[in-house]
């Protein structure tokens, strides 16, 4: 991360296929890489759609919407979440890390 900018993006999870393309192809670095907020707000919105019949994301997530027939399988819920709940968490602990006083 640059500030709160993510400037490299990669996972290894086992999770929803599907999930992981699409959130890869928009993480990839380029001059309209993803703000860390702006992951934590798609996250945000992918749960309220899967759980909450909410809205799908717009803009340049609108592809997630693919995802939303998972709404109706319960059982594909946390798969679906585990990546966006992933990068949501790299965040939180690179901004712990980088929180953190410097070693003497």
């Amino acid at each position: 991360m640059d500030g709160p900018v993510v400037t490299d993006f990669a996972h290894d999870v086992k999770a929803c296929a599907l999930g992981q393309a699409l959130l890869l192809d928009h993480g990839e670095p380029t001059s309209s890489a993803p703000r860390r907020a702006e992951l934590r707000e798609l996250r945000e919105t992918v749960r309220r759609m899967l759980k909450e019949n909410g809205s799908p994301p717009q803009g340049k997530w609108a592809d997630i919407a693919l995802l939303e027939p998972v709404r109706d399988y319960k059982a594909r819920h946390a798969s679906t979440m585990l990546t966006f709940d992933a990068v949501v968490d790299a965040i939180g602990q690179i901004e712990a890390k980088a929180a953190q006083p410097a070693s003497a």
